[in-house]
């Protein structure tokens, strides 16, 4: 009985996450473009990034399409605004180079993402949320991590709209979410799933919150890109 009342918990979880809003679909190939556009960059025109980011923002744009909900077509309007802008500039013995007014715009476009998404989310609190939240507030980071890393001007381009994502508040709520589902009844396969994102995460803390250290760049986003993997296995196997 308990072994099946398991299995019945991971197929409501495989069938849930994977049934994401296209909103939220949209918010995380932003989020994961974003990353990987300022890898390209940090790894000094790695074509492996560009196309990495190419096809994440194709992503992007066919995820916000698909949806009629009034809000998220006002999101479609603004990224399609935005996507044509999102181009390095070759310097003459310099290599790619970004305008930091297209950093700066890209940048209150995903704090956008993070605002509607945090209006939308409910005050009760499941499995299915916690799961997704997770990815989604990971990749946020690391895209934020990865965005000052890139620029000389760090943080001090920062605006006050910008300011309204606060990194460690971010982080503590997805240590809230792993709390929430290590307390919950899934399978011991589960709760190793679980441990792995759990040190992949203390491994990418101050990273993802002190923008003053330094960062191990291409492993942040290996682990960000990881972290996704392990919840894409953890809500499709019957673990």
């Amino acid at each position: 009985m308990f072994r099946a009342a398991i299995s019945i918990i991971l197929v409501f979880l495989s069938i849930s996450v994977n049934a994401l809003s296209s909103f939220d679909k949209h918010y995380l190939s932003v989020t994961k473009g974003m990353s990987a556009f300022y890898m390209y960059l940090l790894s000094s025109e790695d074509k492996r990034f560009n196309q990495d980011f190419n096809r994440y923002f194709k992503e992007a744009t066919s995820h916000i399409s698909q949806s009629s909900d009034p809000v998220d077509k006002q999101f479609s309007q603004k990224w399609q605004e935005l996507l044509p802008t999102l181009k390095y500039e070759q310097m003459v013995g310099m290599g790619a180079s970004l305008n930091e007014n297209i950093r700066g715009n890209f940048r209150k476009y995903a704090v956008d993402l993070f605002l509607e998404h945090k209006n939308r989310q409910k005050k009760s609190l499941n499995t299915v949320e916690a799961l997704g939240r997770i990815q989604l507030n990971t990749f946020l980071l690391s895209a934020r991590a990865l965005d000052v890393d890139s620029t000389i001007y760090g943080t001090t381009m920062f605006t006050q709209h910008d300011f309204l994502l606060d990194q460690a508040e971010v982080f503590k709520q997805i240590q809230l979410d792993l709390e929430f589902l290590q307390t919950s009844k899934l399978s011991e396969a589960a709760f190793i799933q679980l441990r792995r994102i759990q040190a992949k995460l203390d491994f990418m803390k101050s990273s993802l919150i002190d923008y003053n250290t330094q960062s191990a760049t291409y492993l942040l986003y290996q682990n960000a890109l990881s972290i996704t993997k392990i919840i894409k296995k953890l809500t499709s196997n019957n673990v």
